[in-house]
């Protein structure tokens, strides 16, 4: 009996510990990420922060900006991956390889980047999620290479969030979080006007797309599972 009781005991603090463990690992990049920004200067309007801890090889950055647009006109256009390119900065393409369900796609991102570098690919398996106070556009690495091209670099993704929070019906606070390993060798001052300049060129053409005043609306945005929002007045 004793000896029963003492390996059922074993085995149950075996089960606490290595659920202890699966649970930090999920927790990390919010613990390490999440909670530990630390504001670094306005640019042309953009709250910009940079990552107190960051993982070896990584390139944080989170930016946040008040939007005058709606928050459904922000979600539409980023929705329209097929417009996407002809706004977001170094962008090349975006190809949606796979719809997982109405809210869920494995697809690629196609960027230029500066000669004599490779161009970098993100693939990715994103999800749009809407909560009772903000719509969250988020993503993760794939996790498998069918769909890889060889012709690029592939980029390491660890946080690639965008939070569209709508403050009124016709304003919209936006948060862009992204830490990530871009493969290859990218020399720091690359990386410092990736960290400043991307978020920032990101918000405000999406912004100046918005504000076109040509047609947002999809197939895809009006096939998404969408919840009520809490918007203030």
């Amino acid at each position: 009996m004793t000896t029963l009781t003492y390996q059922s005991i074993s085995s149950k603090l075996t089960l606490m510990i290595l659920a202890g463990f699966w649970f930090v690992g999920l927790a990390l990049p919010q613990a390490v990420y999440g909670s530990r920004w630390e504001y670094v200067k306005t640019y042309e309007g953009v709250d910009l922060f940079k990552a107190l801890q960051a993982s070896e090889g990584s390139l944080p950055f989170r930016a946040t900006a008040d939007l005058d647009v709606p928050y459904q006109k922000i979600v539409m256009a980023l929705v329209d991956v097929e417009r996407k390119n002809d706004w977001a900065p170094k962008l090349k393409s975006t190809a949606i390889h796979a719809q997982l369900s109405a809210n869920e796609f494995e697809y690629s991102e196609y960027y230029t980047t500066p000669w004599p570098f490779k161009d970098r690919e993100f693939l990715l398996r994103g999800t749009i999620t809407y909560r009772p106070d903000q719509v969250l556009f988020a993503a993760v690495d794939s996790g498998s290479q069918r769909y890889a091209r060889e012709d690029h670099v592939q980029a390491n993704i660890e946080i690639l969030e965008f939070a569209v929070i709508p403050l009124s019906a016709e304003k919209t606070w936006v948060q862009f979080t992204f830490s990530g390993d871009l493969g290859g060798w990218i020399p720091s001052f690359v990386k410092t006007i990736i960290q400043k300049k991307w978020p920032v060129r990101f918000i405000q053409s999406l912004q100046r797309r918005i504000l076109t005043g040509q047609a947002l609306e999809t197939a895809r945005y009006r096939s998404l599972e969408k919840g009520p929002l809490v918007i203030p007045r």
